[in-house]
């Protein structure tokens, strides 16, 4: 019981604070005039865009190895397949000669 009493007072005390949370500070600064502001959101979509096309690269680049695998997965059923064919045949052969 004492675990939760602390946790408690904890609770309590947070709830009735009064002091105003600290917002985040920002690491860059935002100049005041307005090309300024046009450059830096300029190079906030580059930025941006540059991300999204390295994710598209990566996303292409597993998307065809995803293929790959899929295409030497199948390769590999057809061969067990056939395999399994052949076994059966051949099982089938050796019990019609020893019956």
């Amino acid at each position: 019981m004492g675990w939760l009493n602390i946790a408690a007072n904890f609770l309590r005390d947070a709830m009735n604070s009064d002091e105003p949370s600290t917002p985040a500070q920002e690491t860059t600064l935002i100049p005041s005039e307005l090309s300024g502001i046009v450059g830096a959101l300029n190079q906030h979509r580059a930025e941006t865009e540059r991300n999204f096309q390295a994710v598209a690269q990566m996303l292409h680049a597993q998307n065809e190895r995803l293929l790959q695998a899929i295409k030497i997965q199948r390769r590999w059923n057809y061969g067990l397949t056939a395999a399994l064919v052949i076994v059966t045949i051949l099982a089938i052969t050796a019990y019609m000669h020893a019956a």
